[in-house]
């Protein structure tokens, strides 16, 4: 009787040790995460303004790697930010890489869409946070805002094309300048004339290139020829330029003819007398007047004047 005491309770310890395990492995499948139950861990805290069905266990995801899980999530309400308070648990070994400037969002496992929280890690060797610190939430908008703004997307993706489709009719129909262009064969005419016209234009803008080209090298040689006859001293220019004799001549008959008019200016000799002496004037203003009356009066009277005799 003894011995089958012993017994039974020899498998209820067992039994009690298996469920010890089976309980111990479940706690560390949902508090563990990918990682081990035995390392060390710190605590972090970040807060959300919405988790979108982050729960507890859920991993905590950093450079593609599972480095800790979610401890618990509460509710905070400290301001409209900051209403749920996310508690995570990660490797010690990854602690120096959450530091002052690490960053925390929200992320989604494939199309079943499950949470995790994606840690961004700070600059390795700056000073880490302390224990249970706060790492600052990276806001990159919930799930719902951005279905809505893909939605918004969509929509007005569709008004496009919908647009788009009515400007192509209308184009097919013929209808506005876009149509015109799209049917009509007469601007393609014009262009292919104005083609044809410029490209003789350019023809005769090249020929004309080369002759401007070609006359100005000649006119170059020209000048060139002149000034190697000036610095020669052939020719009347050279001559101008670099004889000394033809200068001297002009001083002397520009001195002469200075003379000339200084006489005349104080009257003397017949060029003064004429130029300053009004008598003469006179005097031949009178010859004149009788010399016409004399003519005159020989055209009314010639008998008086002219007498002919035949026998």
């Amino acid at each position: 009787m003894q011995r089958s005491i012993k017994i039974r309770w020899g498998k209820l310890q067992v039994g009690i040790l298996i469920m010890l395990a089976v309980a111990a492995l479940m706690w560390a499948s949902i508090t563990g995460g990918g990682t081990s139950i035995f390392e060390s861990k710190a605590t972090f805290v970040c807060y959300f303004k919405n988790v979108n069905g982050l729960v507890n266990g859920s991993p905590v995801w950093m450079s593609g790697l599972e480095v800790g899980n979610v401890k618990s999530l509460n509710f905070d309400m400290s301001d409209s930010l900051r209403q749920i308070r996310v508690e995570c648990k990660v490797k010690s070994s990854v602690w120096p890489f959450i530091t002052k400037d690490a960053r925390v969002q929200l992320g989604t496992i494939g199309f079943l869409g499950d949470k995790y929280v994606e840690l961004r890690p700070g600059v390795l060797g700056g000073p880490p946070i302390e224990e249970k610190g706060v790492v600052p939430t990276l806001d990159v908008g919930s799930a719902p805002a951005l279905f809505k703004a893909g939605e918004e997307a969509f929509q007005e993706a569709g008004s496009v094309v919908s647009n788009l489709d009515t400007l192509l009719t209308r184009m097919n129909q013929g209808e506005g300048t876009l149509g015109l262009l799209a049917t009509d064969e007469g601007l393609y005419k014009h262009l292919s004339a104005l083609l044809q016209n410029l490209t003789a234009l350019s023809g005769d803008l090249q020929q004309n290139q080369e002759r401007l080209t070609s006359s100005i090298e000649r006119m170059s040689n020209s000048i060139s020829d002149l000034t190697e006859k000036v610095n020669e001293n052939s020719g009347t220019v050279g001559k101008l330029v670099n004889d000394p004799a033809l200068y001297d001549n002009l001083a002397a008959s520009s001195a002469r003819l200075d003379s000339i008019m200084t006489k005349i200016d104080v009257a003397e000799g017949s060029m003064g007398l004429l130029v300053n002496d009004t008598a003469l004037y006179v005097e031949m203003t009178n010859l004149l007047a009788r010399a016409n009356n004399l003519i005159a009066d020989i055209e009314e009277n010639p008998g008086r004047y002219l007498k002919f005799s035949v026998f």
